[in-house]
Parts: structure tokens; C-alpha cells; sequence
């Protein structure tokens, strides 16, 4: 048998990276995980009679020819599936696109494209090769596109999601459809959710970010809280959130993170729970929490987040400055001479009494002024 996998918890572009997959790979099972992302399990279900799909309990007692791996290459978000699996006769292949996830699964070959989503990079091997798709597979694999892109806002974008995007609506998806998948917080518990995650936010600066903090206990574990978290970050500031949920049915805690910043890598903290993703959005399961504070363990690791930039660590220093009894002229000299385009006017005392630039100087210049004293053109409002 050969088999094609994404990681477990699969969301949109794993699961159209999966069914492009297919489409290079015919013949090969596709292995649908047993969480899903609830916006990936609404696509499912409505596609139900098109889609056909083995589980991980069903590679048991199998022999696994080769493996197909997508948007991912940690060994950690594949476990349900090698735990029923032996020996693997022929190859493990990866294509994944999150350039900073530990590639660690035994034996496989990396291919490696850092497009917004990993459903673009298999688009453009399918246009290379001339593979059509039908309506139905574009229309998936154009929501996963959206998906992981947030609708082509992220950082991540490349031309290639655009190139990628474009063939599929000439193949026919359906952006009718594509809005419909997207739309979030279907299910009344998920609003519920979103009510009670705004209300427990904890913010912290952890210097100088602004990080908010949740902690939820459930009765078991339910899906579409990445949904969730994704609702309360959109409507609130802070430079990152992170939310943890503890699942008594069976003792493990998910921590679901977004970030804002570069500054804030939360795929890298989540790392060191296992968890994988962007840096701007990751994830991380502990299973059998037992007497793991994960709030404090949490917290120690944003404690290790270098410092926020400040003004001090960008300036120039020393500062530069201008006597005030010098010409428009003389001060363009030394404007020039220290490679700045505005500086601080100081008195005899060293105290700043205004700001010259090269506005200031241009407006000297238009007046044939230049040997006018530098305090006529110079900006006396100077906030200090």
C-alpha cells in the first residue's frame, strides 16, 4: 500500500495538499487523521461522496510501500499514523512549506518551497506536469490556499500563491463555495467559547511585548477551537495570544497560539512542547499534562523572548548636533558631512533648542537665503 499523510489536527491546506497530492501520486491512499480542524471537517462532510479516505486505524497489519507527507516534516504531528505503521518498504517523501519546523521524520527526503501555503507549491507541480483538476478538487484546494494565506495577507505570500490561485479558478473552483468554507464559529459552543476566552485574557508586557494569555478546562476535547482563537485575535491588539485548553477526559493540554511579530516566533515556543506551525500561528499538544503547570511552564518560556525593540537600540549614538549661531549654509555642511537628513539645534549650553533639516534648508534655498542665521528656518517646537 501506498499511503499519503498530513499532520494530525489537519486544516485546510493540509487537506487540499492531500487531495493535490493524490493527483501526482494516483493510486495512493489518502489517510485522513482523527481530528480535524472543524472548517476542514465541514469540507469533508460536504464532499463526502467525492472524497475517499482511509483512517490510521486501517494501516494496521499493512505493508506501507512508500509515503507521500504534506505541510509537514515534524515527526510529532504524524505520530497516529506511524504508530500503526512498521516497517516502510520504499520511500517517505515531504513537501511542506514552514521554513523553521525540525525536519526529523527517519529517513524521509525534504522538499522544501516556502510559499503562504503548501497547497500552492502542489498546484504549480500539478501545472508543470499539465494535471487537470475537476471543479470540485480546485474548489478545495483554492480554500486551502485562502486558508493559510488569511486571503493572501500574510507575510509568507508569494507570486506562486497568486500563479497557483489563478489556475485553479481557470479549472472552476468556485469562490462561492471557498467563502462559504471559511466562514468561522459555526457551532454555538464555538461562540460560547469566543465569549469566555475574550473575558479570561490575561495580558502581560514581557518586555515590551504584549502578550495575552488564556486558560480554559474542558470536559473533553471538541473541535474548532483554532477557529476560536483566530476570532479573538483578529478583535483583539496585543502582539501575540496564547490559549490554553485542558481536556479532563483524558489529562492533555492544547496550547494554540497567533502572533504579530517576528519578535514573537510562537511556533518556535510551542517547539518546545512538540508543537509545529508559522511563526505566526502554531500549536502544540501535551499529552498527560499530570503535574505540569502549563501556565507557569508557559510563561518561563515567553520569559526567554529577547526584548522588544526600543528607540535607544535603533538610534544613532552619539547624537549629533548643530550649533544654533551657525548659518542655513554651514548647516547643510554638516548635515552632509554626518550623513544625516535632519539633527537637534543646541545652544552654548548644550540644551536643544530646535531641529534643522533638509526641509528646512530647501525652504532656504527657494528664498536664496542660505547665509541667513540657522535659528530663522530652524523648527522651534521641539518635544522633549
Amino acid at each position: 500500500m501506498n499511503i499519503i499523510i498530513g499532520h494530525s489536527n489537519t486544516d485546510l491546506d493540509c487537506l487540499a495538499s492531500m487531495i493535490t497530492a493524490q493527483k501526482l501520486y494516483p493510486g495512493y491512499e489518502m489517510v485522513l487523521s482523527n481530528l480535524l480542524n472543524p472548517l476542514t471537517g465541514n469540507v469533508v462532510s460536504f464532499y463526502i461522496t467525492k472524497l475517499s479516505f482511509i483512517r490510521p486505524d486501517d494501516l494496521k497489519d499493512q505493508q506501507i510501500e512508500n509515503i507521500v507527507v504534506v505541510d509537514t516534516r515534524s515527526v510529532n504531528r504524524v505520530k497516529e499514523y506511524f504508530a500503526n505503521i512498521g516497517h516502510v518498504e520504499g520511500k517517505i517523501e515531504i513537501f511542506d512549506h514552514h521554513p523553521t519546523d525540525g525536519s526529523d521524520i527517519p529517513g524521509a527526503q525534504l522538499s522544501f518551497v516556502g510559499n503562504g501555503a503548501n497547497t500552492s507549491t502542489m498546484v504549480l507541480k500539478l501545472m508543470e506536469r499539465g494535471i487537470k483538476l475537476d471543479a470540485d478538487e480546485a474548489t478545495i484546494a483554492l480554500t486551502g490556499i485562502f486558508s493559510d494565506t488569511q486571503n493572501f495577507t500574510t507575510d509568507s505570500v508569494t507570486p506562486d500563491d497568486f500563479k497557483a490561485a489563478s489556475y485553479l479558478v481557470s479549472q472552476g473552483a468556485s469562490m462561492k463555495l471557498a467563502r462559504f468554507f471559511l466562514q468561522p464559529l459555526k457551532n454555538d459552543y464555538q461562540i460560547s467559547y469566543f465569549h469566555s476566552l475574550l473575558n479570561s485574557l490575561d495580558f502581560h508586557n514581557l518586555k515590551g511585548h504584549e502578550v495575552g494569555v488564556s486558560f480554559m478546562d474542558l470536559p473533553k476535547k471538541v473541535n474548532g477551537l483554532a477557529a476560536v482563537v483566530e476570532q479573538v485575535f483578529s478583535v483583539e491588539k496585543a502582539d501575540a495570544i496564547f490559549s490554553m485548553f485542558h481536556f479532563q477526559s483524558d489529562d492533555s493540554t492544547s496550547i494554540i497560539a497567533r502572533s504579530r511579530k517576528k519578535a514573537v516566533p510562537v511556533n518556535k515556543i510551542l517547539s518546545v512542547w512538540g508543537g509545529g506551525g508559522h511563526e505566526k500561528a502554531a500549536s502544540a499538544t501535551i499529552k498527560k499534562t499530570g503535574d505540569i503547570n502549563v501556565p507557569m511552564a508557559l510563561k518561563a518560556e515567553l520569559l526567554k523572548l529577547p526584548p522588544d525593540r526600543t528607540a535607544e537600540s535603533i538610534m544613532t549614538k552619539p547624537a549629533k548636533s548643530i550649533p544654533v549661531n551657525v548659518t542655513v549654509e554651514e548647516a547643510k555642511r554638516r548635515l552632509q558631512e554626518i550623513d544625516h537628513t535632519a539633527a537637534p539645534v543646541v545652544d552654548s549650553d548644550d540644551r536643544v533648542v530646535g531641529m534643522m533639516g533638509n526641509k528646512n534648508i530647501r525652504n532656504a534655498e527657494k528664498a536664496n537665503s542660505m547665509g541667513s542665521p540657522l535659528k530663522t528656518y530652524m523648527n522651534t517646537k521641539v518635544i522633549l
